[in-house]
């Protein structure tokens, strides 16, 4: 049986007009779809151009024609408190119970961003004025001599070990006058005073744990002038030779692709690795040229000392020592200070910059004449009498000698900045100042913790 064709339906105005408004919603519903999807585009590219083009680019800081930007600026405060840090690590480790204390003055420091990041944008304005001054002076830092630090940053020495030659250290012997025989009656020939190594650096959190050999402060922008610590004893130069490695270029472009990967996660990169050494190189270049015409010798002052609790006290010991009382019984009867009372609190020669409380310092170098006593002083620790037995320009260690170099080239720095009405810090960098890496809680609550030890 045949199948009977269909009628073609009939198109009413009525279906007209409902497939013209159905067409009508789909536009109507495409066109809001491509507005929304649009403005979410806008505002994902805002994000990103505002996280990655213009707060990188916002200025923190002028100097003269140069500006310091936020990117630098961030990056530079991040590398700073890790090593922080790795040096808060290393006074627990090395130190134990006597380091918790310094490390918890880098952890506290580290709490509040502004501490950290005030001190690396002057570090930053620093290098400013350090650039500006190596140009004049046509110092210059190459790319090779960058890839040649950053390989002995790792102990890699591709044309044979560094073997480090050591100094030997000057003995001054004085000759003594019978007045100055007389004061203290020595048994052993004084010293000019060595200056205590530097603290060693340490630990990174795990994620950037650093490679083995790689050194925990690399000269930097980055840097932060840490809390005095523990003081090991002076050393020959250098402090710490590089040792023979089995280093080949592959392992050691591994170690270097590792350790910039484990910084990567902080947003630092290499070229932010590349400056700091560059940064470091110029300021060692520049200071050395500034200080070339220092001789290793100082001003150096041998003296002994009676330290009790009170002015009243120190008043009344001193009234005795006029009188004509001896000095040796009185510090026996009267100094706290145990360590060297009973030889007269004799602590032979010091310099200027040596680790003594400033005022102590700026007591003891007033002094001129050979056994003259000065009035009261207060210190940190208490109210001195100090005696001058004598006064000399000294030569000095090489470890004390580098010392005075560098505090020679910060007290120019300073007076630089000092001379200087083209510096300015914006008040918006308190923005850019970051806050990570953050400081571990397992390490804060050990360093924090009692000492549980014998019991």
């Amino acid at each position: 049986m045949a199948t009977k064709p269909q009628t073609p339906q009939k198109v009413t105005k009525k279906h007209l007009a409902r497939k013209q408004q159905e067409e009508k919603q789909i536009k109507t519903a495409v066109s809001v779809t491509i507005v929304i999807l649009a403005v979410v585009a806008i505002l994902l590219g805002y994000v990103l151009v505002d996280r990655y083009i213009i707060k990188p680019n916002v200025t923190v800081a002028r100097v003269g024609d140069t500006e310091i930007k936020s990117g630098e600026f961030r990056s530079s405060t991040i590398y700073s408190r890790l090593n922080m840090l790795n040096q808060a690590t290393q006074y627990v480790n090395f130190f134990g119970e006597t380091g918790k204390q310094y490390a918890l003055s880098l952890l506290l420091q580290l709490q509040d961003p502004t501490v950290v990041g005030e001190n690396v944008l002057n570090q930053l304005i620093d290098e400013v004025i350090i650039r500006e001054e190596a140009a004049k002076r046509n110092i210059t830092v190459s790319d090779e001599d960058v890839e040649q630090e950053l390989r002995e940053q790792f102990r890699f020495y591709p044309e044979g070990t560094y073997t480090p030659t050591i100094t030997s250290t000057p003995v001054y012997t004085p000759t003594w006058s019978a007045a100055q025989l007389a004061l203290i009656n020595p048994t052993d020939t004084p010293e000019p005073s060595a200056t205590p190594t530097e603290t060693p650096e340490g630990w990174v959190p795990t994620a950037t744990e650093l490679p083995e050999g790689f050194p925990t402060e690399i000269p930097a922008t980055a840097t932060v002038e840490p809390t005095a610590g523990p003081e090991p004893s002076a050393t020959p130069v250098p402090t710490d030779p590089p040792t023979p490695t089995p280093f080949t270029e592959r392992l050691y472009n591994q170690d270097v692709k590792e350790y910039l990967d484990s910084l990567s996660i902080y947003g630092i990169t290499k070229n932010d690795i590349e400056q700091i050494l560059y940064n470091g190189l110029l300021r060692d270049k520049l200071m050395e040229d500034l200080t070339k015409d220092l001789e290793p010798v100082e001003e150096q002052v041998w003296v002994r000392h009676i330290l009790v609790d009170s002015e009243d006290l120190a008043k009344e010991v001193k009234a005795k020592l006029d009188s004509g009382e001896d000095w040796l019984d009185l510090a026996i009867e009267y100094s706290t200070d145990e360590s060297n009372k009973n030889n007269g609190g004799d602590l032979g020669w010091i310099g200027p910059d040596d680790s003594y409380d400033a005022d102590f310092l700026a007591g003891a170098f007033a002094l001129n004449d050979e056994g003259q006593i000065s009035d009261p002083v207060q210190s940190q620790f208490g109210w001195h009498l100090i005696q001058l037995v004598t006064k000399a320009t000294n030569p000095v260690t090489s470890s004390k000698f580098t010392q005075i170099k560098q505090n020679f080239f910060s007290n120019w720095l300073e007076e630089i900045r000092a001379s200087r009405d083209d510096i300015k810090i914006e008040d918006v960098w308190t923005e850019f100042a970051p806050d990570t890496p953050v400081v571990p809680e397992d390490l804060y609550n050990y360093v924090i913790s009692p000492n549980t030890e014998g019991n």
